[in-house]
């Protein structure tokens, strides 16, 4: 017989802290093995199906945003540009005024009365123009309103000049170049700054039209992208190489982005278009006009200072030249015919025979000369130029405003359409990997 030794007592201790606690259930098993493995992969398809969902839906929010922002800046471009040949209106008549009140006043006693009408005309349009400005952009009253006064102001002299030179006191030419000097010292000055304010938003808002391609591209590049990557993923998972509705989606993504790109590069092409032809055109046409008048109310001044007016000649040689230079500028645009040029030279070869006069001692016969009206006259010359330079300007305004006119033309379509295709393709990813997800389980 056998006698077995019995079993030493086992030390029982505390618990090993470092110790692996046995797995308690089967569920608590498979949990572990499932955070060892990662989410299961219908969890990451769900993610998937967000992510493109998201994807379809920035690029319905960017696309869509791009053909809006491009209509908004055209119409913006169109009104500051209405704004901008407003004020340059507004200026030209300014001078043209001043141009009226100072060859009138070389008549002596009466003036002629359609030069005074003309006058009258200019100086009421020009505040008539005041007001329509002022309302149009709101951004310019102050300007306006120190304008408004000056012109009050200018009236007042011009007034007071052609009550002295009625009674022929020679105070009268004092008041006279002293209108004129405030008229460009103060209101012209402040016409500039606001022309130049107001041709800073036209640029700035073609710029933002003729951008707005590069974002809608952009984005339907992205969205492409974002695209093939989960396709490919979601195919390596499934092993279903064709997803029809996710095929769909892309499709629906490459016609939106081609399409955008063609629609928004047009607008791209047209606005350049506009800008570099009617839009300069009606800039130079505009700046052409200024200066001459400018130069004709100079050689008025020139006459009236009786032998000192060489800085008011030397003025008329320098507006003159950038009358010559801006109408070869609008030429150079398509915006005016030869014809406006040649006008002026007529005009300036006028202007050299009665400066021929003064220079020569006939002041009585340049002054004859400087304010005769009948054909072949140096007014008649110029009033052909004003006629004919006024009325390409008003040409190459509108065309200017039709150019963007129809390039904005469909923008408000295509941006409902890039909306509805944005959501499209969400749509479709989201059905497209759903239906994976149900076959996966």
């Amino acid at each position: 017989m056998t006698i077995t030794a019995p079993t030493p007592p086992v030390a029982v201790g505390p618990p090993d802290p470092g110790a692996t606690a046995p797995p308690t259930s089967p569920a608590a098993l498979a949990a572990r093995v499932r955070a060892a493995q990662g989410r299961p992969t219908p969890v990451r398809m769900r993610s998937l199906a967000a992510a493109l969902v998201v994807v379809g839906l920035l690029v319905s929010a960017t696309v869509g945003w791009s053909f809006w922002s491009a209509d908004r800046a055209l119409g913006r471009a169109d009104a500051n540009a209405a704004q901008l040949v407003r004020l340059q209106d507004l200026q030209t008549r300014l001078v043209r005024a001043d141009a009226d009140a100072t060859n009138a006043f070389l008549v002596g006693g009466l003036e002629p009365a359609d030069q005074r009408a003309d006058y009258d005309q200019a100086i009421a349009d020009a505040t008539v123009l005041v007001t329509q400005a002022a309302r149009a952009q709101p951004a310019d009253g102050a300007l306006l309103s120190d304008l408004n006064t000056a012109i009050v102001a200018y009236t007042s002299d011009v007034e007071l000049a052609r009550a002295a030179n009625r009674q022929g006191l020679p105070v009268g030419s004092q008041y006279l170049r002293n209108a004129s000097a405030s008229l460009r010292a103060d209101a012209l000055p402040a016409l500039a700054a606001l022309i130049d304010a107001d041709a800073a938003r036209v640029e700035a808002e073609l710029d933002n039209a003729r951008n707005a391609w590069g974002l809608a591209t952009a984005a339907g590049l992205v969205a492409i992208a974002a695209l093939v990557v989960g396709s490919v993923w979601l195919a390596r998972r499934t092993h279903r190489y064709l997803n029809g509705r996710m095929f769909g989606a892309g499709v629906v993504l490459v016609v939106l982005t081609i399409g955008s790109t063609i629609v928004l590069g047009s607008v791209t092409s047209q606005v350049t278009h506009v800008r570099d032809t009617d839009y300069a055109g009606a800039l130079a046409l505009a700046q052409a006009r200024l200066t001459a008048y400018d130069a004709k109310a100079d050689e008025s001044l020139t006459l009236i200072a009786r032998g000192s007016g060489g800085a008011f000649e030397d003025a008329w040689v320098a507006s003159a030249a950038a009358t010559v230079s801006s109408l070869q500028t609008a030429s150079d645009a398509g915006a005016v015919s030869p014809t406006v040029a040649l006008e002026w030279d007529s005009y300036a070869q006028l202007h050299q025979e009665i400066r021929a006069l003064d220079d020569g001692g006939a002041w009585d016969d340049a002054v004859a000369a400087a304010t005769d009206r009948s054909e072949g006259s140096a007014n008649a010359a110029f009033a052909a130029f004003d006629t004919s330079s006024g009325d390409a300007l008003d040409r190459a305004g509108e065309a200017t405003s039709a150019g963007l006119a129809d390039a904005a033309g469909g923008l408000t379509l295509a941006t409902w359409l890039a909306v509805l295709a944005g959501l499209v393709v969400a749509a479709l990813c989201w059905s497209g990997i759903s239906r994976r997800i149900e076959e996966y389980r």
